[in-house]
């Protein structure tokens, strides 16, 4: 089914509900619990999946494919990209243009989800999944990620919620209290305003530098990217608004470093981990770095917290990802299997937070114990400090990006146009008029394609 330029990306995250995996479809947790069945007796099914080198010697990444097949009987064989998550993507680009066959295809985040669903590469699961009585909306709900609709490419294999991690240090030193519970973005200002101290070399906040950033704002309240009839909405006021707040913390405020500093510096995204920042918004997935003493050595503690609000609209931002099949597959089955498989178990060996929302208390719990053990005893951080930063009952959840129909185009458009307005090269207004102008070619552009 090939997505048109209307379809409408449903991105919904994170959530525990209490019920029991036990209330969950009568279909095993083991995997194709009859992979020679379904092979007629015949020898068993290897199934190929495309991963960087980094993610292939992983220990995990051995231990997930040895249990996978003492389970199911079927081999995952890994096709091995060398480089980063760029690198992977160009290759698949290249290859499923051509049709090749390789099964499975992860799913980093949501700009690849919607690029490739978009590009029809992708093989849809529903009815794989109905057709076995697999009930994947009782196990994941509101954290599937649905096109036109209902259509599911993918089960999220966990959940990326955004927060703050802070030195408590730098904060004792300055006497400044903890931030615990709901906060807003101006408290945050105001705390970090207390936390920096230029002549010690200490900013109160760090942030990373991707697109993101530059319309959180906007992406909290909820503003959506695109207009009803397909075209920019970045005329809209919240994205003008959101570019200079996110500018003035550096340049005005000064209580982090300006995007000029950051690129001309090279400060790298895990500077926090250096001491000298106050607090760290980004996502969870940050969490390796104060966990690991070996790489990061440190004699100052971690603290984490939920992510500050806007008045204008009360929620967390957050991500997912996951495995897709290629829908040139030759084993759409088995390879759909190992997805649902992997969404199911890959918390247990990562460490981060399954996206399954059936879990009983007492799972859910569990988990979080799991994850506060990993942290440095002398960190003193609690399951139930993870389970209020990450879950954030108190907010609604919203998409960390903009998708849609341009998605890549959309945020390189977005980061080399505020680039000019944050290095003082552009007026503001000058800014989101080309950011509008550009997307809106860009819209128009892939109209023609699709």
């Amino acid at each position: 089914m090939k997505i048109t330029k209307k379809a409408v990306l449903s991105l919904l995250l994170l959530g525990f509900a209490g019920t029991s995996l036990a209330g969950c479809s009568g279909t095993s947790d083991s995997p194709n619990e009859s992979a020679a069945e379904s092979n007629g007796g015949a020898n068993p099914v290897t199934i190929k999946w495309y991963v960087t080198s980094g993610t292939s010697n992983q220990p995990t990444t051995k231990q997930i494919l040895a249990d996978y097949k003492a389970e199911s009987g079927v081999t995952v064989a890994l096709q091995v990209v060398p480089g980063d998550g760029e690198a992977i993507y160009k290759k698949i680009d290249v290859d499923l243009s051509a049709g090749g066959d390789v099964d499975l295809i992860t799913i980093q985040n949501p700009i690849v989800h919607a690029k490739y669903a978009t590009n029809d590469w992708l093989l849809p699961l529903n009815d794989i999944y109905k057709e076995e009585g697999y009930d994947y909306e009782a196990e994941f709900g509101k954290n599937l990620t649905k096109f036109n609709g209902d259509t599911v490419y993918t089960l999220p294999d966990g959940v990326v919620s955004w927060v703050v991690f802070y030195n408590k240090k730098i904060f004792d030193d300055a006497n400044v209290p903890y931030p615990k519970g709901e906060w807003t973005w101006d408290e945050y200002i105001e705390t970090a305003k207390k936390l920096t101290n230029a002549s010690k070399g200490i900013y109160g906040s760090s942030m990373p530098d991707y697109d993101s950033i530059l319309y959180l704002l906007a992406q909290q309240r909820g503003i959506n990217g695109y207009k009803a009839d397909g075209s920019s909405n970045y005329d809209d006021p919240a994205f003008k608004e959101a570019l200079q707040w996110y500018g003035d913390l550096g340049n005005t405020l000064k209580i982090q470093p300006s995007w000029l500093e950051i690129k001309s510096k090279k400060i790298p995204y895990d500077t926090f981990m250096t001491g000298k920042y106050g607090m760290q918004f980004i996502g969870s997935w940050f969490s390796f770095a104060p966990q690991d003493l070996k790489s990061y050595p440190r004699d100052w503690k971690v603290g984490v917290t939920q992510i500050p609000i806007d008045p204008q609209g009360k929620n967390s931002i957050g991500s997912s990802g996951g495995i897709a099949v290629n829908k040139a597959s030759k084993h759409p089955k088995e390879a759909a299997d190992f997805v649902k498989w992997f969404a199911k178990n890959n918390y247990k060996y990562s460490g981060g937070m399954t996206a399954q929302v059936n879990l009983s208390d007492e799972e859910a719990n569990k988990i979080f114990t799991d994850m506060a053990s990993k942290y440095p005893a002398s960190d003193g951080i609690t399951s139930e400090e993870l389970k209020a930063a990450l879950l954030t009952p108190n907010l609604g959840i919203v998409p960390e990006k903009i998708t849609g129909t341009i998605p890549t185009e959309y945020g390189n458009i977005i980061l080399q146009e505020g680039e000019l307005y944050l290095v003082g090269q552009k007026s503001l207004d000058d800014t989101i008029n080309a950011i509008k102008t550009r997307a809106d070619e860009a819209i128009k552009k892939q109209s023609t394609v699709n």
